[in-house]
């Protein structure tokens, strides 16, 4: 069967999407707050001359579901951080994973469903933490993860909402 035209812009499309994504996060862009505990900021997301690489992971991973949210929305509250840290994080990682939510069903059809989606998503981000952690970059942070799944969330409540249309359906359906 040949593949209908959308659906390899659509393949096209979340390639070069994936591409720049991992190229940006190469590009060792930002410092960014993050909460390692009640009372400690890591500014600095780069590993450090000498600094094995366990210790730099200890200092930059966060896998304490929460956390880092709780950190920024504490720190707004006591006007610690500026405003735009904190939409940065949250802001940027729901956006982060938006295509995938929305593009993913389209291309593929075993993903036409939430929990297909949803773990999809979920893997997507975890690489893309995980690679962070890999390069010596930014942080390998579980709230970001959660945050990017969400984001895929709403992106898959906009294909569902799309996707009710017959027409749309139709064309869509192989």
């Amino acid at each position: 069967m040949q593949k209908k035209p959308y659906k390899i812009m659509t393949l096209i499309v979340l390639a070069i999407y994936s591409i720049l994504i991992f190229s940006f996060l190469s590009l060792k862009i930002g410092n960014w707050f993050v909460e390692k505990s009640d009372n400690e900021i890591v500014v600095n997301s780069e590993k450090e001359e000498g600094e094995s690489f366990s210790d730099y992971a200890k200092r930059v991973t966060n896998l304490v579901p929460f956390r880092t949210i709780k950190g920024y929305i504490t720190r707004l509250k006591n006007k610690d951080i500026l405003p735009i840290y904190a939409f940065q994080f949250f802001v940027l990682n729901l956006v982060a994973a938006f295509p995938y939510g929305l593009l993913l069903p389209v291309a593929f059809k075993k993903l036409r469903h939430f929990w297909g989606t949803v773990g999809c998503v979920f893997v997507i981000a975890a690489m893309k933490e995980i690679f962070k952690l890999l390069i010596t970059v930014g942080r390998c942070d579980i709230d970001a993860v959660i945050l990017n799944v969400v984001g895929g969330m709403f992106g898959f409540m906009i294909f569902m909402l799309i996707y009710k249309n017959p027409s749309i359906k139709e064309e869509i359906t192989d």
